[in-house]
């Protein structure tokens, strides 16, 4: 992968003597990436093509950086691996930008600890690139009860690149009608048959929403949508189902799809997938179980079947009707993360385990019971809205990396 270097040292450094001073650093990038050292007297207005990074060479160019500021990335990582004062260098410049309103980080550490920064950097670099351009659907207004959980969709185009597309819930509805019984027979039989089993739910109930899956199915690919979220409750009295099935298969087809017509959730599940490749599970924090051990359990009633280990067919939790997946995990690693704020500005993240499912009749269908690594006062005190997103497996080093790039500050 190629990699760009800005190399800031000092008068008194020659471009021989940063390569000699630095060889330990240098080598190690060099036998994985494919480097383009980029000096200041060569930096154009326009950023080159590839992950971009700062290399400090050494103390005394402080000002330096400072002058060419406008010509490296809105994310600035600073590079130091401690020699000729450059760690010195790179605080001193970080303080200043952080004067300024610019986002970045100094990458220092052993030789181990700054390769696993720069690959994080490379894939958060790739994932961005990802988001440019992507389609995202919001079909119906987002819920009465989500009083915080919109975004700017001005700031989303120009800070992130995604375009967010305004659906008309009637569409959703007209399409359902048109869908035919016959239509959807295999698919039904096949979530069925897959299922642990199937507890309230009637067969009829599963074929209407799979109906409505095919329905909202066709709106994705008319609008050419990457992503969408669903005011899924306005839907329950004029199609007689919910959402969850049409959601959980979406998701698991590659298409991050959100409940409750939450916007930030929604480019939260799109970012984690860019980041990882995996599926995630939009959920409530419902039940707080243990303070000091950090335990809380998470639920909602939509989750991709192939995301779990099984999954019962369900009735939806708050309606009593329709159709809902009940996923059950082995324990595991996961990961507990939300961006939010109108413009995406701040996040949350956490590395968790999986400690069990439960099944509290008094919950929705899909129950998490995780301990996270960080004190849970943050949900009661510093919460960004209800809805956070999970995902297998620990991804916090990346998702910090690649959230802070898009401009987002942790709490």
């Amino acid at each position: 992968m190629k990699l760009n270097l800005i190399t800031f040292a000092s008068s008194l450094a020659t471009r021989e003597s940063i390569f000699t001073d630095h060889h330990e650093l240098l080598d190690a990038i060099a036998e994985k990436y494919d480097v383009q050292y980029i000096f200041p007297e060569d930096l154009d207005t326009k950023l080159p093509e590839g992950p971009t990074m700062v290399l400090v060479g050494s103390g005394g160019v402080e000002e330096m950086v400072k002058a060419n500021i406008d010509r490296l990335p809105p994310y600035v990582t600073l590079i130091a691996d401690g020699l000729k004062n450059s760690l010195a260098a790179s605080l001193e410049i970080l303080s200043w930008m952080r004067l300024n309103n610019r986002h970045g980080r100094v990458l220092h550490g052993p030789t181990d600890f700054i390769m696993q920064g720069i690959d994080d950097y490379a894939i958060a670099h790739d994932t961005i690139d990802k988001l440019n351009g992507k389609r995202v659907g919001v079909i119906g207004k987002p819920s009465g009860w989500l009083i915080a959980s919109n975004v700017d969709y001005q700031t989303m185009r120009e800070r992130w690149g995604v375009v967010m597309v305004d659906v008309p819930l009637d569409e959703v509805v007209s399409g359902y009608q048109a869908v035919k019984d016959d239509e959807v027979q295999d698919i039904t039989d096949e979530f069925i048959k897959k299922a642990f089993g199937i507890k309230e739910p009637s067969r009829d109930e599963v074929v209407k929403a799979m109906r409505l899956y095919k329905a909202i199915k066709k709106i994705v690919e008319h609008y050419h949508l990457d992503a969408f979220t669903l005011n899924c409750f306005d839907l329950i009295p004029t199609t007689r189902t919910t959402g969850c099935v049409a959601l959980a298969l979406l998701n698991q087809e590659g298409i991050p799809a959100g409940c409750e017509g939450d916007e930030q959730t929604l480019l939260t599940m799109l970012t984690v997938q860019a980041t990882t490749g995996e599926m995630t599970f939009m959920a409530n924090p419902s039940k707080i179980l243990d303070n000091a051990a950090h335990e809380i359990v998470l639920a909602h009633c939509t989750i991709a079947p192939a995301m779990t280990d099984f999954y019962i067919v369900r009735d939806h939790y708050e309606s009593l009707s329709g159709v809902a997946v009940e996923g059950v995990f082995e324990p595991m690693d996961m990961t507990v993360v939300k961006c939010g704020g109108r413009q995406m500005e701040r996040y949350f993240i956490s590395k968790a385990r999986l400690l069990e499912c439960t099944s509290n009749p008094n919950m929705c269908r899909t129950q998490l019971h995780l301990r996270l690594d960080e004190p849970l006062d943050y949900f009661l005190e510093r919460s960004i809205g209800n809805h956070h997103v999970i995902v297998r497996g620990d991804h916090t080093a990346r998702l910090h990396t690649v959230l802070r790039m898009l401009g987002a500050t942790p709490i």
